[in-house]
């Protein structure tokens, strides 16, 4: 899983020398459009893999 501008948030776990992703994440705030535009993407992709298509890239 990555940033809105793309940054691994492993790396961030691993930067600020956090035992686990979930408490490093109270440094991360995405934005309302990010998290809107995440949650498109992921309906779009189970909507399509229910109707049988190819996954998009």
């Amino acid at each position: 899983m990555t940033t809105k501008r793309g940054v691994d948030l492993v790396a961030i776990q691993q930067v600020l020398g956090h035992w686990t992703v979930s408490s490093a994440m109270r440094y991360v705030r995405p934005s309302a459009t990010f998290i809107e535009a995440a949650y498109r993407r992921a309906v779009t992709s189970t909507l399509g893999e229910l109707a049988g298509e190819d996954p998009t890239p």
